[in-house]
């Protein structure tokens, strides 16, 4: 109770103020607090065995030189072979999984102090995406996760997501001559690729290398471990299989369908100078556009290489039958310049898987090396792709032939064929969307001045440029590119939406979240506060 003096007059006014403010349940990409990272540091000692491999920055944990914990200046550009990421950002740790259970436990740690977590699979990505594009994330480097297992009795191959392409062609084709349907680059990581779609030479013949996947394992943003098949998870499933890697989960684990390789491949490689470039190109295109020649036979593929000195046509057939191929050679050759260099080679797939990976500049049987996790060595790298329904006009040749003849650097045009089995597959059978173009671009640089960046970029560009608006304008998310601005639709074309409602589900937090993956826009919350406030006023 209040007493007042009689002498005094009170007023009492009564205040009525409504308060109203919003926050947003988001994942936060700042800063987080060297003491956040010291909780990190202490979950994930209680949670992972001694065995497993951490490095944390030095900056960030100090007098930690044991076994597993290691302590090191880095910064993950360093930990990607090619720099075409351009990425500099810290993270607050890189883990080394031993298995499913380890993943598990670090994003575990991830949901509970709020990180966000990003799968390297131990090869490159274009962009360097498997390391993240924000500061202080968590990597996790699945390169330990690399076990191969073939069953060749039902031809099924279990696969590590840390595998690499090299080992696991060798040890298939061991196991009862076996082999999958991917790229050609050894040391490229197994999970991106085939998350990506997995395009490779045997593509116009098998599908994507993501057409062939029967089952995964994989972590979800709760630390969950899940199956995921056809009738387990099946829109996740669909998601999986040419969406993009680190998008929904952390896959730890494919089961692949095998396929049987061809007994012999044989390959012709004609060379010419660049005053038949033009000729070379559309005496290519006639081909890819000519169903009589080409495209009833999914056994032969065309790969086209342009740079300022050269241009050269390699042209493979998947078959012992050598009369349609004969035919085809023949076909091409019909009209052109003289060529500077012809050669032909046949040979077994794994010798073919071989020489056309990058590594036949060494002597010898080098063939036990795609067992090794091969590096690519450290370059600078930016790469851009288009795909094609149409002819390039004769216009739009003579202006790229041009830009390539004044241009300084190791600017190059690399041409494959899709078509094929690929566009028999339906193009919603899987979250690839691209099944129906008939040939696809990348257009390459390379670079050893890292002050040359932007002026060899500028310069890809304008290469890239003058093929534009002959194009679908559509790309390969494997050939991702951070300087595209409508990458929504240029990698998912008519799924955009159906792969926005999976992440919602199964990432709706951003947990797995990275520059150029789908974000999700969280929900705003709106809270009301009514506050009364008496005010007496005496004199």
């Amino acid at each position: 109770m209040i007493k007042f003096d009689s002498n005094q007059f009170l007023i009492l006014s009564i205040y009525i103020v409504q308060i109203r403010f919003t926050t947003t349940d988001h994942f936060s990409t700042s800063r987080i607090s060297e003491l956040n990272n010291n909780k990190l540091h202490k979950c994930l000692s209680l949670s992972l065995p001694l065995s497993t491999r951490i490095i944390y920055p030095c900056n960030t944990l100090k007098n930690q030189n044991s076994f597993q914990y290691q302590c090191t200046h880095f910064n993950v550009s360093s930990l990607s072979s090619i720099l075409g990421g351009r990425i500099s950002h810290s993270p607050a740790v890189i883990i080394y999984p031993r298995d499913s259970s380890d993943v598990q436990n670090v994003v575990k740690c991830a949901t509970k102090l709020n990180y966000i977590v990003n799968a390297l699979g131990g090869g490159h990505s274009y962009e360097g995406y498997g390391l993240g594009s924000v500061y202080n994330n968590i990597i996790i480097n699945m390169e330990r996760i690399n076990y191969i297992n073939i069953d060749q009795y039902d031809r099924i191959g279990t696969f590590g997501a840390g595998a690499r392409l090299g080992p696991i062609y060798y040890t298939a084709y061991q196991h009862g001559n076996l082999t999958i349907n991917g790229g050609s680059c050894p040391w490229v990581g197994l999970a991106g690729h085939a998350l990506g779609g997995g395009f490779g030479f045997l593509a116009r013949l098998h599908g994507l290398l993501s057409d062939n996947i029967i089952e995964m394992t994989a972590v979800n943003d709760q630390g969950e471990l899940l199956t995921i098949n056809e009738t387990h998870e099946p829109e996740l499933y669909w998601a999986l299989r040419g969406g993009g890697g680190g998008l929904f989960v952390i896959v730890t684990e494919f089961k692949f369908r095998l396929i049987k390789p061809p007994s012999v491949v044989t390959t012709f490689l004609s060379i010419w100078n660049t005053n038949a470039t033009k000729y070379v190109i559309q005496r290519y295109q006639s081909l890819i556009f000519n169903n009589r020649t080409l495209n009833l036979n999914k056994n032969i593929f065309m790969e086209m290489f342009v740079n300022k000195t050269h241009v050269q046509i390699l042209i493979i057939n998947f078959d012992i039958d050598l009369k349609e191929f004969n035919k085809t050679i023949l076909l091409f050759l019909k009209g052109l310049p003289t060529s500077n260099n012809i050669s032909f080679d046949k040979q077994d797939w794994l010798n073919f898987v071989y020489k056309h990976s990058g590594l036949d500049n060494l002597n010898g049987d080098h063939r036990h090396l795609l067992l090794e996790n091969l590096t690519l060595p450290t370059y600078n790298f930016k790469g851009k792709h288009l795909f094609y329904n149409q002819s390039i006009n004769n216009h739009s040749l003579e202006l790229v032939i041009h830009r390539l003849a004044l241009a300084d650097g190791n600017i190059s045009m690399l041409f494959n064929p899709w078509d094929g089995y690929l566009s028999e597959i339906p193009v919603n059978k899987t979250a690839f969307p691209h099944r129906n173009f008939k040939f696809g671009v990348q257009f390459m640089n390379y670079w050893i001045d890292r002050q040359q960046e932007e002026k060899q970029m500028n310069l890809l560009n304008q290469i890239y440029l003058c093929l534009y608006n002959d194009s679908t304008k559509y790309s390969y998310i494997n050939y991702i590119d951070r300087t595209e601005n409508n990458w929504m639709n240029v990698y998912y074309n008519t799924h955009q939406q159906r792969l926005i409602s999976i992440k919602n589900i199964y990432d709706k937090k951003n947990r797995f979240s990275f520059e150029r993956t789908i974000q999700i826009n969280q929900k705003k919350t709106t809270y009301s506060f009514t506050i009364f406030i008496l005010l007496f006023f005496s004199y």
